[in-house]
């Protein structure tokens, strides 16, 4: 009991720190870890299913960003994951997760919408490319300045890794990743979480997703 009294407060505390940017949802369930947030103006469904499994079905306008997957993160970990992704706009379905010291926010975005792709020029910059389970990535980087983050409002950077090949599942090596990122002089910090997630922005669609 007091083991699970001390989980409970510390989820507490995170979804407080997270709230200080926006409403945000933390939860652990069977050493799956889940995250949502949402700016507040997207209107969006999210369900939290049993295992590694989430749906989400979204209209309309704002930002959103929901998955599942572990806290802390892995640099070494082999994420294999299944599901169906139906973006009509700006989305993404992207391995996603944070570090801190420094504050860093990164993707490895599997699939996109091409009305936007994630971090093109002259948005952001590439800064190198890599070839990791059957496809090329193109890494792109760009600063966030006063935006909301896992510590409140904060300036950090976003790298994204953005597959060329695009898919709704398979296996990312997330360690080709961040080996690339680091060659590239991008500097990485202490693992937070680490989730398969879906994000949207003034858009709609579909996605349920099951992380193995």
């Amino acid at each position: 009991m007091l083991q699970t009294s001390a989980v409970i407060l510390l989820l507490f505390l995170q979804t407080l720190r997270g709230a200080i940017a926006a409403p945000q949802s933390l939860e652990l369930r069977a050493n799956w870890f889940n995250t949502f947030w949402t700016d507040t103006a997207a209107s969006v469904k999210y369900n939290n299913l049993p295992e590694g499994a989430y749906s989400v079905t979204w209209n309309g306008t704002g930002n959103f960003v929901g998955g599942k997957g572990w806290n802390p993160g892995s640099t070494s970990k082999i994420l294999n994951w299944t599901g169906s992704f139906e973006p009509n706009g700006y989305a993404y379905l992207t391995v996603y997760g944070w570090t801190t010291n420094p504050l860093v926010e990164y993707y490895i975005v599997e699939n996109y919408h091409t009305d936007h792709e994630p971090a093109a020029p002259p948005e952001g910059e590439v800064v190198a490319n890599l070839t990791s389970d059957g496809s090329l990535y193109s890494v792109r980087t760009k600063m966030r300045v006063n935006k909301p983050s896992i510590i409140g409002t904060a300036t950090f950077r976003q790298i994204f890794s953005v597959r060329q090949n695009t898919r709704s599942e398979g296996v990312v090596t997330v360690g080709n990743h961040f080996a690339t990122w680091k060659e590239a002089g991008l500097k990485i910090g202490t693992q937070n979480y680490m989730v398969m997630a879906t994000e949207g922005n003034n858009s709609s669609g579909k996605a349920r997703i099951e992380v193995h």
